[in-house]
């Protein structure tokens, strides 16, 4: 009888505890993210070393003009689903942050107070740029029954911009009569007729997606974007020309927080 009522009420305790391992969370299966965050990276977008500046048809003196990318804002919509435990498709559309930010110095120069301006009014002079990258993908999950769980994706697709990488002006003062007026108008060092682009792109990245509801969850990510844009390839005889160009490519930091909306998960066992 002792025995018989041992094993009773060792049952009793392990019934519990095995009923408690075969339950499981829910897990998302389709779901919407927006996410927001900053660009870095990119380097020097492209450098000229000795660039004429024209004065007159006697006088020309010399500049160095560089571009590089600075940080800026990143927004990014997609949409997920997970036909199974670990494996998803993505498709996202990005709007991603290539802001720049130009640098000048004079190598040579007979005195001009024209160079002087145009120069200083280039040197660190900021561009606000972004572009719309499209893209389809895959993400692989692991633990997605978890509260916490990691994740990596990788996208392909094409970026398209608006915005001119190559187009540089500056300011000078006008003068009438070779008295200045103190009245600054825009001197174009370098002209782009034709600023839009459609370039690949790719995208590889992870992170880490917390559950903080039943049909939310919160994640963190970092992505490493590459893209083709175009760069100056050389001077250009004068000021005021579309310079030649050349496709280069460029990596970019993303690093956002982000909001899923679940519209379709799998419950979990609750027995």
């Amino acid at each position: 009888m002792r025995r018989l009522f041992l094993w009773s009420a060792l049952c009793g305790l392990l019934a519990p505890a095995t009923l408690a391992g075969q339950a499981t969370a829910d897990q998302a299966r389709l779901m919407f993210t927006v996410g927001f965050g900053q660009t870095s990276g990119g380097g020097t977008l492209w450098s000229v070393g000795r660039q004429p500046f024209q004065i007159s048809s006697t006088v020309i003196d010399t500049l160095s003009v560089s571009r590089s990318f600075r940080r800026s804002l990143d927004v990014m919509f997609s949409g997920t689903y997970f036909p199974n435990d670990n494996l998803g498709f993505s498709v996202e559309a990005q709007l991603l942050g290539l802001a720049t930010e130009d640098e000048c110095s004079i190598r040579s120069t007979l005195g001009s107070t024209e160079t002087q301006q145009l120069c200083r009014s280039i040197r660190r002079s900021e561009r606000s740029a972004s572009a719309a990258a499209l893209s389809a993908g895959l993400v692989y999950r692991i633990g997605s029954r978890q509260p916490l769980h990691p994740f990596v994706r990788a996208n392909a697709g094409f970026v398209v911009s608006q915005q001119s990488f190559l187009k540089t002006t500056g300011r000078i003062e006008t003068d009438s009569a070779g008295i200045p007026t103190g009245v600054f108008s825009d001197l174009t060092l370098y002209q782009d007729s034709d600023p839009a682009s459609l370039q690949p792109y790719l995208s590889f990245g992870g992170g880490v997606a917390a559950v903080i509801g039943r049909g939310y969850q919160f994640r963190v990510e970092v992505r490493d974007n590459w893209v083709r844009l175009p760069a100056v390839a050389g001077p250009t005889r004068r000021q005021g020309v579309t310079p030649k160009s050349e496709l280069v490519g460029k990596h970019f930091l993303s690093f956002l927080v982000g909001f899923d909306i679940v519209l379709e998960r799998k419950r979990g066992r609750r027995y």
